[in-house]
């Protein structure tokens, strides 16, 4: 699974954008319950402020999600 951070702070669920917190945490919540459990690929585009990645990280931990990794660094680097 992916979740990518747009520059305009709006988080997408496998390129599918989501309306609200509400949605990330039902979707994050059968994620969690899955067995075994997806791996979440965190990806935030390089103009994204940084507290919704905070809060998809938050949120992930708080429902019990333990395969997490953010992706895309690669942007980063100048």
């Amino acid at each position: 699974m992916q979740i990518d951070i747009a520059p305009d702070n709006a988080v997408m669920w496998n390129g599918e954008r989501l309306p609200n917190r509400e949605a990330l945490e039902t979707r994050l919540s059968a994620a969690g319950k899955a067995d075994p459990q997806p791996e979440l690929h965190i990806k935030p585009n390089k103009d994204a402020s940084y507290a919704p990645v905070a809060m998809v990280l938050a949120e992930s931990q708080r429902l019990g999600l333990t395969k997490l990794g953010i992706v895309g660094s690669e942007q980063f680097l100048q």
